[in-house]
């Protein structure tokens, strides 16, 4: 079924529509043909209907739907509560577009393309135009902020860049407030957002090194010599540049290395050279050598088991760029400006990181957590039997039921991990509430922790229990948790849960999706098929906890 996506706005919004019909791909998405007129009437329509929306784009004018703006507007004085008043029915109209709709995107309120303002007191006059259009904004922020389905764009970031070459005519001729520039932005910016919602988000950065993150070749020059920081222009932009990666890396974001270079020249230059910001700390893994980069960016793919279009490679030289682009395709390949002055704004700008979701705890320890797994690989290579070497990480299972802690992770997963998962559907916060107020569900969360250390919340499984039959609606792991039986300690739960309900009959449905091909393994080798991608469990008795496991 195609994902239905929807414009609410308070003027013509059409160049916006044909802009993403041009973006997105037409299997996935139905795009709705704007209606132009009053926006409470459109807004109405659509939370009566009965059919919901995948997104809502509201976008509306400021002086149209506070009227006692247009009294600020004219330098009249009035009491500020008019101007809430009208935003609380603003506000209430979002609230409902929100339960009616899986996701509703929201553009900020901006003066009027003619308007200026108060100059000099605009800021600090009680009817400054300026003062009351970011109080309301803030006030429409305040209080939509635990409402994990809308999200707020500022306009005023998409319109000030790209509307410079407006004409007014296209106003009073046709309602269009901004230029053909400005629609063509924010259906990039939307475009972003919603492969954010899809799991097309970028986790890891490999990035070359020489006139890349420093200025010069240090093989030709040594770490002391390389451009970086100090009183230089470009030493500065590369510094800043590196402060800008290290800074993504807060976002859940890791940084890898790709480069054709001697590895003992480049560890100690990130070590010794004092301006570096970067450090080998900082990077979860490194090819380091004078081997093809896109067989170095496959085997840094496997090694860390992600996806292609989870990956942003960056690299100053064309031809490697291009080498790599015709290796591997799905892979983020940019073209980064000619002057490195340009490069930490240009990766601002691009939108591979402006639309995360809710930082998570599991975002801030990944780095630690993909260097624990190194430690595990490595000390798997002094163990003859797996079983020795599993036991010998004294991993423990905590199950926890969904709540306020703990539920920003699940969503996550859900919208991330692909290879084990039983159906690979995206649910969101309002779903996931709607499904934990059925009776009829039981949600758990999966935690894993071992000698090396806390890997967070790995796994999720919902399943859905009718009379005398269990259906698994969901269950997934995140790839970190693969190969440690961890996926049967997850239907062991499940079994645990069905025999104080009296309940022998386990059925999961398996939706074949590009990736999840790990899971229909899973499947296949501990339950029955009884028709295409329906499994059953009736015997319980052949799942056990593993030795080497301990659930709580």
């Amino acid at each position: 079924m195609k994902k239905n996506i929807s414009f609410l706005s308070s003027f013509n919004i059409q160049n916006l529509h044909n802009y993403l019909i041009s973006n997105l791909e037409k299997d996935i998405y139905s795009i709705k043909k704007p209606e132009f007129g009053s926006f409470y009437d459109i807004a109405f329509k659509n939370i009566k209907s009965k059919k919901n929306d995948y997104l809502c784009v509201v976008w509306t004018q400021i002086e149209y739907l506070v009227r006692g703006f247009n009294k600020l507007i004219f330098y009249q004085n009035i009491d500020l509560r008019e101007l809430i008043k009208e935003t609380d029915q603003y506000i209430n109209i979002l609230k409902q577009l929100a339960k009616k709709n899986d996701h509703v995107l929201v553009f900020s309120w901006v003066l009027p393309d003619n308007e200026t303002g108060k100059f000099l007191r605009d800021f600090t006059d009680s009817n400054g135009l300026i003062k009351n259009v970011n109080f309301l904004n803030l006030k429409i922020a305040n209080e939509l902020r635990d409402i994990k389905n809308i999200y707020l764009i500022n306009s005023d970031k998409i319109i000030s860049k790209n509307n410079s070459d407006f004409n007014p005519k296209y106003w009073y001729s046709a309602k269009i407030p901004y230029s053909q520039k400005v629609f063509q932005h924010a259906a990039y910016e939307i475009s972003n957002i919603l492969n954010l919602f899809l799991g097309k988000n970028i986790k890891l950065i490999i990035l070359d090194l020489d006139n890349t993150i420093w200025g010069g070749n240090l093989g030709d020059l040594g770490w002391e010599k390389i451009t970086l920081g100090g009183h230089s222009m470009l030493g500065e932009a590369f510094r800043d540049f590196q402060k800008k990666l290290k800074s993504l890396t807060n976002l859940g974001v890791q940084l890898a290395i790709s480069s054709k270079n001697d590895e003992k020249n480049v560890l100690e230059a990130l070590e010794r050279n004092e301006e570096m910001v970067l450090k080998t700390k900082d990077f979860v893994t490194w090819k380091i050598n004078w081997e093809d980069k896109a067989k170095n960016i496959k085997e840094i793919i496997k090694e860390l088991n992600l996806s292609q279009e989870n990956i942003l490679f960056l690299d100053d030289n064309i031809r490697e760029r291009m080498r790599v682009k015709s290796s591997l395709k799905k892979v983020q390949v940019p073209d980064l400006p000619n002057d490195p002055c340009n490069f930490s704004k240009f990766l601002s700008e691009k939108g591979y990181f402006n639309f995360n979701t809710t930082i998570t705890l599991e975002d801030h320890n990944r780095l630690k957590f993909y260097k624990d797994e190194f430690k595990r690989k490595k000390n798997k290579e002094n163990f003859i039997s797996e079983d020795s070497w599993l036991k010998s990480l004294q991993t423990k299972i905590t199950f926890q039921k969904i709540n306020e802690n703990n539920k920003d992770r699940i969503v996550q997963l859900l919208s991330r991990v692909n290879q084990m998962n039983l159906t690979t559907r995206r649910i969101t916060h309002k779903e996931l509430d709607k499904l934990k107020k059925n009776k009829k569900n039981q949600l758990l969360s999966c935690t894993l922790k071992d000698k090396y250390g806390e890997m967070g919340i790995v796994g999720f499984f919902n399943i859905e229990i009718n009379n005398d039959k269990c259906l698994v609606k969901d269950l997934l792991l995140s790839c970190r948790a693969f190969g440690r039986s961890v996926e049967q300690s997850m239907i062991l739960k499940i079994i645990e849960i069905l025999k104080t309900k009296k309940i022998n009959l386990l059925e999961l449905k398996y939706i074949k999706t590009k990736k999840n091909k790990p899971c229909l393994t899973f499947l296949k080798k501990n339950f029955n098929e009884v028709k295409k991608n329906t499994f059953q469990l009736k015997n319980f008795k052949n799942f056990r906890i593993p030795k080497y496991i301990s659930i709580n």
